[in-house]
């Protein structure tokens, strides 16, 4: 099986554009980045929309995380968020209504995470084949055991520890303690 070529540009750590466009597989140098995305859906109830990463995947398969990708060559991150929300659910957004919750970097990513308000049926969401299989909506408590019991991708936790408080605040849970076990600087 041969993998499609998917261009990117490379970023510095202030995740500044270098100019630099590769094949997102190819290395990178210890000062260069990639920028990865997620979008997280919180509906009326509070409640969190999680996928489930297909059996397929080659990183953490299987694993529940937010719908996330890639930002391409010449992407916006937001609009990296929106088309992997689409491709990977067939969920739609507009730039408008999501808001951004928090930039990390953990070489050789660096991350901008989004969230947008909306209540979806299960029932009308569409899985890409080789990259998502389940969906589900969680209360917070069982988002909370469900990172401890290492039920996510670890990239999602990875992630969260550079926007963990606004992703509280987003779903409701401002100054709550459940998350404190994702602690841990990112890198200088």
């Amino acid at each position: 099986m041969t993998s499609k070529m998917e261009r990117i540009d490379i970023y510095n750590k202030d995740g500044v554009p270098t100019g630099k466009v590769q094949d997102r597989s190819e290395p990178l140098g210890p000062e260069e980045y990639k920028m990865a995305v997620g979008m997280w859906i919180v509906d009326r109830g509070g409640r969190i929309f999680l996928t489930r990463r297909s059996m397929e995947k080659k990183y953490a398969p299987g694993k529940w995380e937010n719908p996330a990708g890639h930002v391409q060559a010449g992407e916006p991150p937001i609009h990296a968020a929106i088309r992997e929300l689409f491709e990977e659910t067939g969920l739609s957004v507009r730039e408008d209504q999501a808001v951004l919750l928090g930039a990390s970097r953990t070489w050789p990513y660096l991350g901008r995470d989004f969230g947008v308000r909306m209540d979806v049926d299960l029932a009308q969401v569409r899985f890409q084949k080789g990259e998502t299989c389940d969906a589900k909506w969680v209360d917070f408590d069982e988002f909370a055991a469900m990172a401890k019991e290492g039920a996510f991708a670890p990239s999602l936790t990875d992630h969260m520890r550079g926007y963990r408080e606004a992703f509280l605040r987003f779903t409701g849970n401002g100054g709550s303690p459940a998350l404190d076990f994702l602690t841990g600087e990112d890198e200088p």
